[in-house]
């Protein structure tokens, strides 16, 4: 296992309790809307490294999914089962990793990852988005999420904080780059997306500002977060603008019907 598959395997076992998770704090919200306009209704889903849960079980409840998720951690299986009981719906769910996904071929229609790839070296990465096309049915759809690499504040954040980084070690990808990815994969590119552009201002404001600077500083930055998510910039309508310089890309390939 690589420095980095450990770091990722050894998160703080917090990041999964339901109550942290309850508000739609973060990019939570914006993220779920713009994974579920790509998902068909009815279809059979697989979430690669579910963490929370949170979005798997929501996607289950509103579209009719048949979800499963993979998770190598195991403080992720008591928040999935948190958020599926809310739900009030069933979610599969395996203990595994991401490179070698304990499926058949072409088990899923739909399968699909959040901030997950970002997480290794560019080759390990090549792979594992390889093993979501792998367990993806013959025309179905693989999308895949991460950092953008041109949300600069967020990247900001990454260098101040070097090894201290929560998520650290974390790669960010332009969605060209992304694309680029699935193509290797043998996936055909036929949408672009993104998400939260104003994420990125939270996260320097929770990360840096609440850590190094004096209270009252924290106090104002809030207000002025609080104000900025009620404008359309913190989540721009067009999937183009949030493909290119939202804090997450996002981008939706199809595997082809014959390799």
């Amino acid at each position: 296992m690589s420095r980095a598959e450990s770091a990722v395997s050894q998160e703080p076992a917090w990041l999964f309790v339901p109550q942290w998770l309850l508000g739609d704090i973060w990019h939570f919200p914006y993220s779920y809307d713009t994974f579920r306009r790509h998902i068909p209704a009815g279809s059979s889903v697989l979430e690669v490294g579910f963490g929370s849960g949170r979005t798997i079980s929501r996607l289950a409840a509103e579209l009719g999914c048949e979800c499963c998720g993979v998770e190598v951690s195991t403080d992720a299986f008591s928040s999935l089962d948190f958020f599926s009981q809310r739900e009030g719906v069933q979610v599969a769910a395996v203990r595994g990793d991401g490179f070698a996904l304990p499926f058949r071929a072409g088990s899923f229609d739909v399968v699909y990852s959040e901030g997950v790839i970002e997480h290794f070296p560019l080759e390990r990465s090549a792979h594992m988005v390889r093993e979501h096309a792998r367990v993806c049915r013959p025309g179905g759809l693989v999308i895949v999420s991460t950092p953008n690499k041109f949300a600069f504040v967020h990247s900001l954040t990454k260098a101040i904080l070097g090894s201290s980084f929560l998520f650290y070690p974390e790669a960010s990808l332009s969605t060209f780059q992304l694309s680029r990815l699935l193509a290797q994969a043998g996936l055909a590119t036929i949408a672009r997306d993104g998400f939260a552009f104003g994420c990125q201002f939270y996260m320097l404001h929770a990360f840096v500002v609440e850590r190094f600077f004096p209270a009252a500083v924290g106090r104002i930055g809030r207000k002025i977060l609080n104000l900025f998510r009620r404008t359309g910039l913190y989540h721009f309508r067009n999937p183009r603008l949030n493909s290119l310089i939202g804090f997450q890309t996002l981008v939706v390939g199809r595997r082809q019907l014959i390799d």
